[in-house]
């Protein structure tokens, strides 16, 4: 996909990240959203399904729109797409103390930021509703495209939990899946139940037959 205009409707989260006007349920657009303050990101709760969907349903907001195979083909389509998701993942790592960098042999690495000692007050503990954020955020990037990023993201957090061992053992482990899994098998599923989306089963297949597979 060339360009973000087409006859045929966008899904809900092509527009939101193309179109400059285009608002959530509460009227905010993407750009609102990412130039909140830290504490506005803490505090409130139902902004982080538009920034990062999901393939799943959510139980906190389940009137939030999911990834269908629309949005999977346009994000991992388009280049355009796929960078305003990597701002979205810059905001919200700078959230949690880290910065995104590309290093002069095009490493992506995300590496702690200045911000880091006073920003993890708020998330490197036991548990944490932020933890959950971050499951999403590592489980939306790689869906939509951003694998090495999220990768680099799970790397990082790795690094914190060897450092500070801090982070609960659940948490460790939906970090570690979202990480890691095939795409069709959802971070809160013990083992492959078969409800994963069709269209990731048949990524996840294409991948595996091309010698990609996790």
């Amino acid at each position: 996909m060339s360009s973000l205009s087409s006859d045929t409707p966008s899904p809900f989260f092509v527009k939101f990240y193309s179109k400059p006007n285009t608002t959530d349920r509460r009227g905010r657009t993407l750009a609102m959203i990412l130039a909140w303050p830290d504490d506005a990101l803490e505090w409130s709760h139902d902004y982080i399904q538009n920034l990062f969907p999901l393939p799943e349903r959510s139980s906190y907001n389940p009137s939030a729109p999911v990834v269908d195979r629309a949005t999977f083909d346009a994000f991992r389509s388009n280049a355009e797409l796929r960078e305003r998701l990597r701002d979205s993942l810059v905001r919200m790592l700078q959230f949690y103390g880290f910065e995104l960098r590309t290093t002069s042999t095009g490493e992506v690495q995300v590496v702690q930021g200045s911000n880091f000692r006073e920003a993890a007050q708020n998330w490197v503990k036991r548990m944490d509703h932020n933890h959950l954020r971050i499951t999403r955020i590592i489980r939306s990037c790689r869906v939509l495209g951003l694998e090495t990023e999220a990768a680099a993201f799970y790397e990082a957090l790795k690094n914190v939990i060897k450092v500070t061992g801090h982070i609960g053992v659940s948490s460790q482990k939906y970090w570690a899946r979202a990480a890691k899994r095939p795409l069709a098998i959802p971070p809160e599923e013990e083992m492959d139940l078969g409800r994963g989306a069709k269209f990731l089963y048949e990524f996840d297949e294409a991948r595996k037959a091309q010698g990609q597979g996790e």
